[in-house]
């Protein structure tokens, strides 16, 4: 992402590093506010300008983590997306949606950003680093998340039954452990998110 420096606090790449780092958090957002997909990169801008213009401050002080003050900026701005764009459906989210992003520990109200799926996805980027193997990486993915037969996966990648069980048996216990140590890192506050490319498995968890 580049946008034009006219007035802003921060260099590009300062900007470029924020958005690399908090991308997720701010996908996150958009998810809970069940906005469209297509309109995820727009809320992603309009943050990187909030950023740009000095408007986001993270402060250790407020008492919150800064995946979770990035998360209630970036839902703010989905919101507001989704009443430009979408007033029909922002009228129809109950105030459950609200309350589930509670905590009665945060003083803002919002439940820290990186969840359970989150962490998943972290730990399937560290798989990428490990397998070098798209391939195999896709096969995983369908066959425990689509949960496709066996034989279909075969067949479609010009494979044997025994391959597809392969990479099933080598892969789903390193991704396990992988989730493990995301688990552990974002328990003690030392989670860094991976920047490795992640388009290629996007369309097998659209619906996980």
């Amino acid at each position: 992402m580049r946008i034009a420096s006219v007035d802003f606090v921060h260099t590009n790449s300062e900007i470029v590093r924020f958005i690399k780092n908090y991308k997720l958090i701010i996908y996150k957002a958009c998810e809970k506010a069940r906005l469209n997909r297509c309109d995820w990169e727009i809320v992603e801008s309009e943050v990187a300008l909030k950023y740009a213009h000095g408007r986001i401050n993270y402060d250790p002080a407020l008492g919150v983590k800064d995946t979770t003050y990035v998360f209630s900026i970036a839902l703010n701005a989905a919101h507001d997306q989704m009443r430009s764009r979408h007033p029909e459906r922002f009228q129809e989210m109950e105030d459950k949606d609200w309350n589930s992003i509670a905590d009665k520990h945060d003083k803002y109200k919002q439940r820290e950003a990186v969840d359970d799926k989150v962490i998943v996805m972290e730990a399937l980027r560290r798989l990428v680093k490990k397998c070098h193997d798209k391939k195999k990486i896709e096969i995983l993915l369908r066959y425990v998340v689509e949960k496709t037969d066996r034989t279909q996966l075969a067949e479609e990648y010009g494979v044997t039954d025994d391959y597809i069980s392969g990479v099933k048996n080598r892969w789903l216990p390193c991704l396990k452990e992988l989730v493990k140590e995301v688990q552990k890192e974002d328990q003690k506050g030392k989670l860094k998110f991976s920047h490795v490319d992640m388009h290629f498995f996007k369309p097998y968890m659209m619906n996980w």
